[in-house]
């Protein structure tokens, strides 16, 4: 109600909101675990109505507190707790166990009237004390165990805190003694605490830590990370349980189009496992890696004829996993006279120049037409899809460009979309075999273009407000972050790093 500082108030209010989710379902605190977990940033109501719906689903969620735009915390029962349940959560960047979340205002007093290093020693301490550590332990040696045997190594002991439960995982390798090695990773923000240091918190609780339980520092190869956090509102001490092991779902390194509207592209071609995909003028890269990451079954080859450009394409995909890397190859060459063989790939994504940043009007008027007959050649007769963006301007040369040779394209959808200030136009076509004057699969004229519309076959009436958790909905599953060593790797301590968890800020 009329901004500024009541839509701040009102902002705050619904981040802080509880949404109880199964109201009449009593469990004994002694056997519920706190986690949270972090979300694109970008991805609105829509996200978190996907994670509310995914909790209901495939977990038995108490409740439901969310906290800003990246955090939700819930509270799961550990008798029902299996990591293979939390897998198929598709919403989540990174899963954690808490160890303890309290807020900021009840830590002034504690550390108010201390110098920094002090009030550094005061917050470690309460950290290394805080009665969550035995329940949070026996969640991740629970995950831990699940991780171990997704890699053939048998485990033992029952995994078990004072008063809860997560069952027998089998007998072998002993969690019991693990972890023995860990890591803190702190970050301060906000001005109630700005006397800390994120480097003091992470070695100090580090070291309060050590003392307290008898683990060792190790920066690298280490058993479990401690996430500390603190802000304004919140002080968090958590244990990563799950990420995706490759998820650019908010910004890369170096921009070139809209990440949303390059991942409605590539869902578009309705890419397959096996299949060749191509974009001839790939840029900085954005469409193929949001298309490699989503489906990695398929192979990716992007073609540009500018050197930076493909140092900035590079620079994109060093980002990502390993084994996405493995599927992406970069190749600089002309994007109307690629060095392929003819009918070698399946799918074309292509943003066409708009001859404003790159390229001119004047110049589109001859390479529209040769890069659409290029993409018909190396495409698949009757199989091969092309999904081009270009602008309002330049569309009716890119319908021409389609339409210029009957029989060649059956152009299926042209989609309506704004890209930042400036109109735009998704075309989808796929590379046909029709002899000239012959209807298509009986639907369409060869050389008619369908209408305009603003929905893309496989969107709902939302369109792109729901684009986000569609995405969420196609990405690969969630993996353990830590993996069981049958000798485990105990580095010597040294110091304790101070990094940036993947935790927002609210």
């Amino acid at each position: 109600k009329g901004g500024g500082r009541d839509a701040a108030w009102c902002t705050a209010l619904y981040s802080s909101l509880i949404l109880a989710m199964d109201e009449g379902q009593q469990e004994s605190p002694e056997l519920l675990q706190e986690f949270f977990l972090t979300t694109p940033g970008s991805g609105g109501g829509d996200i978190h109505r996907l994670i509310k719906d995914e909790l209901r689903q495939h977990l038995k969620v108490v409740s439901l507190e969310r906290f800003g735009q990246a955090r939700v915390f819930f509270r799961a029962s550990l008798e029902q707790l299996h990591p293979s349940a939390f897998q198929e959560l598709h919403a989540p960047e990174k899963l954690y166990a808490v160890v303890l979340k309290q807020p900021t205002s009840e830590l002034i007093p504690l550390v108010r009237d201390l110098p920094g290093m002090q009030a550094e020693e005061a917050l470690a301490a309460h950290i290394a004390d805080a009665p969550g550590w035995a329940r949070a332990l026996a969640t991740w040696r629970t995950f831990a165990a699940a991780s171990a045997s997704s890699t053939g190594i048998a485990v033992g002991s029952a995994v078990h805190c004072e008063g809860c439960h997560a069952g027998d995982v089998g007998s072998g390798f002993d969690l019991e003694g693990l972890p023995q090695s860990f890591r803190v990773s702190g970050k301060r923000s906000g001005r109630a605490m700005a006397h800390l240091g994120s480097n003091g918190i992470s070695e100090i609780t580090g070291e309060a830590i050590a003392e307290k339980r008898g683990w060792q520092v190790a920066l690298r190869g280490f058993d479990v990370e401690v996430v500390v956090h603190v802000n304004d509102e919140l002080l968090i001490v958590a244990l990563p349980l799950l990420e995706r092991t490759s998820a650019r779902q908010s910004n890369f390194g170096l921009t070139g189009l809209s990440q949303p509207v390059a991942w409605a592209m590539a869902k578009s071609a309705s890419i397959e496992r096996g299949e060749l995909v191509l974009d001839p003028m790939c840029g900085s890269g954005i469409i193929l890696l949001e298309a490699a990451q989503c489906w990695p079954g398929a192979r990716y080859l992007g073609f540009d004829s500018d050197a930076w450009q493909l140092q900035r394409s590079a620079q994109n995909l060093a980002l990502l996993s390993g084994r996405t890397r493995s599927c992406v190859g970069l190749a600089r060459g002309d994007g109307s006279r690629l060095p392929l063989p003819d009918a070698c790939a399946d799918v074309v994504l292509c943003d066409l120049p708009f001859g404003k940043q790159f390229g001119s009007l004047e110049e589109n008027e001859t390479l529209y037409p040769a890069a659409v007959n290029e993409f018909r050649r190396v495409l698949k007769t009757g199989v091969g899809r092309a999904v081009l963006l270009t602008n309002q301007v330049n569309a009716p040369r890119l319908a021409a460009a389609l339409l210029a040779e009957p029989g060649a394209w059956e152009v299926t959808c042209r989609r309506r979309l704004t890209l930042g200030f400036m109109e735009a136009v998704i075309f989808l076509a796929t590379a046909t075999a029709t002899p000239q004057g012959a209807a298509s699969n009986g639907q369409r004229e060869p050389g008619v273009l369908p209408p305009e519309t603003v929905r893309l076959p496989w969107e709902d009436g939302r369109g792109r407000a729901k684009w986000s958790s569609f995405k969420a909905l196609d990405r690969q599953p969630l993996q353990p972050v830590m993996s069981i060593r049958p000798q485990a790797a105990i580095a010597q301590p040294t110091a304790v790093q101070a990094a940036e968890p993947e935790v927002a800020s609210s």
